[in-house]
């Protein structure tokens, strides 16, 4: 199928009013009601969702955020070529960002699913292209195993696995990837975060990112612009010492290599052969629905947009037009 022109429904929406009676002259249509650049939609419980429209294409691509816990900022600047030639409709997950920081009873997946139904209703979309980081994908794999119908497209960056396991290994992963000192720094860093004030929560997320890009130049390979720290201090502490472990334990011993066999919408899965998540896990990603495929980059590692924007960025051009881009394998045998 190809890619749906799917429109932010009220930037383009008129109101087309017929004379009363056959005598009455023409009236004048009223000029079309403008979305707000930014904004807030009501979410799930009523909680306030904080969205960004960013570039003015005529179709859309709705972004999910890694963390949780966060807010979009810490992916939408190495997002900027997208919003080029389309649309991008960001939002900042609950419990994190600029949106509503709820009873942390209410931080389930299922709430986060709800959410994201509330965005498309509010911007009027039929069906959702979605392009999801980190852990975002497991937010769009649940929104699509609820909602098959108003899915798209998808595109999984940097995944993290389709089963618990595969979260573990990643986790693991990074922990290994750091030696004693920078490990006893990272845990006072998220100490301070998760039981300091809130000012001093900020503070020490600026600390972790610096070290990030440290262990960025070591590696010799180009670091995020995003951040995480630019939201309110109360929602920066929040996300780490809630949203980020809460959210999580809510999807259990999670596995959805079993659970999207009803998902007709396209799946590109695009990974770096350096990433944390074992190869594997994308693979099972892309296998996990009827029409997936996988694309490898060589070189690159968690966030294949930062470290080869020249290969992403085209291949996630193709699929969107409708195709697979060179390279993109079919994971079945």
């Amino acid at each position: 199928m190809s890619f749906r022109r799917n429109r932010i429904a009220l930037a383009a929406l008129f109101v087309a009013l017929l004379p009363a009676t056959a005598c009455a002259g023409p009236r004048a249509q009223p000029a079309p009601v403008p979305v707000p650049r930014e904004g807030f939609v009501a979410g799930a419980d009523g909680v306030r969702l904080y969205y960004r429209l960013a570039g003015s294409g005529r179709d859309t691509v709705v972004v999910l955020h890694g963390g949780p816990g966060v807010g979009h900022q810490v992916l939408a600047p190495d997002l900027e070529p997208l919003e080029r030639q389309y649309t991008v409709l960001y939002y900042d997950q609950r419990g994190g960002g600029r949106s509503g920081l709820p009873d942390t009873t209410l931080l389930g997946m299922d709430r986060f699913v709800e959410d994201l139904e509330a965005v498309r209703r509010h911007f009027g979309m039929e069906r959702v292209t979605l392009l999801a980081h980190s852990f975002g994908p497991l937010l769009a794999a649940s929104y699509a195993r609820s909602y098959p119908h108003r899915v798209e497209r998808m595109v999984f960056v940097g995944a993290i696995g389709p089963r618990r396991a595969d979260g573990a290994a990643f986790a693991q992963a990074q922990a290994q990837q750091r030696d004693t000192a920078r490990e006893r720094r990272w845990r006072v860093i998220v100490e301070r975060i998760r039981t300091g004030t809130p000012g001093d929560a900020v503070d020490a997320c600026r600390d972790y990112e610096e070290m990030m890009r440290e262990a960025a130049a070591a590696r010799g390979t180009p670091r995020s612009r995003g951040t995480s720290c630019e939201a309110p201090p109360e929602a920066v502490q929040y996300g780490y010492r809630h949203t980020s472990q809460r959210t999580p334990r809510s999807l259990g011993d999670w596995d959805f290599t079993g659970a999207l066999g009803h998902v007709r919408a396209p799946l590109l899965v695009i990974t770096g052969d350096r990433d944390e998540t074992p190869l594997a896990g994308h693979r099972a990603w892309a296998a996990a629905v009827p029409n997936g495929r996988l694309l490898v980059i060589p070189g690159a590692g968690h966030a294949p947009h930062v470290e080869a924007p020249g290969v992403f960025f085209p291949a996630v051009e193709a699929f969107l037009a409708g195709g697979w881009p060179a390279g993109a394998e079919d994971p079945t045998p």
